[in-house]
């Protein structure tokens, strides 16, 4: 993989904490919260009671959190944000936490975020429909935008989403290594969202052209670290902090950077890891853990982490079309945090 060609203009010194970002949108992020939990499509009390387990279970916040950075880095009247802003925001989050739902009953998962999950306390197919019923209000939402190219950019999300599924099944315990598919992989799982939502709200202000362009690219580039980050944290995180257990991608066929730059060599340890995998070794526990260990001893963290931050790079410099500010500076201190989050 190649590196970015060189270090962006845009440093941060130290890693930001969240919250200091979140303080700059404080109020916006309160309405969002608040739509969050209200403006739904059904007042069943039963629906009511799964709504509030998965909104309960929180989350960082941060596409949303994206979103609103990005509308007011791009605001013609510094700061000032209005309701489409808010519907934006709270749509793009209803669409993530659709796909975790979704993710969580292909996956078979039973904790997200420490949490049971809806498909493990009830069933898959419980699960599906409370999928389904998010991604209908986020369709909601996104008609009371009433903006077509903004309606075309998600409905691009959610085909990627499903796309992206499906392109990690058929690589289902693939010991081949194709870094094209594993980049696209995790631009339709995961880059997608995150660059429609940091472009879609210079769409609302009337941005021009290379602004809109500037933040749809840090959104995808900021994407692209963050999925990098979450497939090293499956092999370096504490379960603690990241609400499932270590090696769960592994477990699950999924092969992601820190194994494939192992794979893409023919020495010993390449070897025994392709076994492991080949065979199924790495769904039990056993094998899993042996595979875990080849990874941490032989350079896939620190390469991962090479690429990932080739992409944060990327994406603190695709902000150098836009007017300086403090939500620029805050999108900048983003990747930083992106790049240190253990969670």
């Amino acid at each position: 993989m190649q590196s970015a060609s060189g270090p962006a203009s845009l440093t941060v010194m130290s890693p930001p904490t969240l919250s200091s970002l979140f303080d700059l949108v404080g109020d916006e992020m309160a309405l969002v919260e608040e739509w969050l939990k209200s403006n739904l499509i059904d007042d069943n009390l039963f629906v009511e009671d799964l709504l509030r387990q998965i909104f309960q279970a929180g989350g960082k916040r941060l596409r949303p959190l994206i979103v609103l950075l990005s509308s007011k880095a791009s605001a013609r009247e510094a700061g000032k944000l209005g309701r489409l802003h808010i519907i934006l925001a709270v749509l793009t989050e209803l669409i993530h936490t659709a796909s975790l739902v979704h993710d969580d009953v292909i996956d078979r998962a039973s904790v997200r975020r420490g949490q049971e999950t809806i498909n493990k306390r009830w069933n898959d197919r419980i699960a599906v429909l409370m999928g389904d019923l998010l991604f209908a209000q986020a369709s909601i939402c996104l008609a009371r935008i009433m903006n077509p190219s903004i309606v075309g950019i998600y409905g691009q999300v959610l085909g990627d989403l499903c796309s992206g599924e499906i392109k990690q099944m058929r690589q289902q315990f693939s010991t081949t290594v194709d870094w094209k598919i594993y980049i696209d992989k995790s631009i339709a799982k995961t880059a997608s969202l995150f660059s429609a939502g940091s472009h879609s709200g210079a769409i609302l202000n009337g941005c021009s052209n290379g602004t809109i362009q500037a933040l749809k690219d840090y959104g995808l580039n900021l994407g692209i670290c963050f999925q990098i980050i979450d497939d090293l944290l499956d092999i370096t995180g504490d379960a603690k902090e990241t609400g499932k257990a270590v090696g769960s991608d592994l477990r699950n066929g999924v092969v992601t950077a820190p194994a494939m730059f192992i794979l893409q060599r023919e020495d010993e340890p390449a070897q025994r890891l392709r076994a492991l995998i080949n065979s199924r070794q790495v769904a039990q526990n056993e094998g899993v853990e042996e595979a875990l260990e080849i990874i941490r001893r032989n350079g896939g963290i620190d390469e991962s982490l090479a690429l990932a931050r080739s992409y944060a790079e990327k994406s603190t410099g695709n902000l150098e079309a836009l007017s300086d500010s403090v939500y620029k500076e805050a999108l900048a201190s983003l990747t930083q945090y992106i790049m240190t989050r253990t969670a």
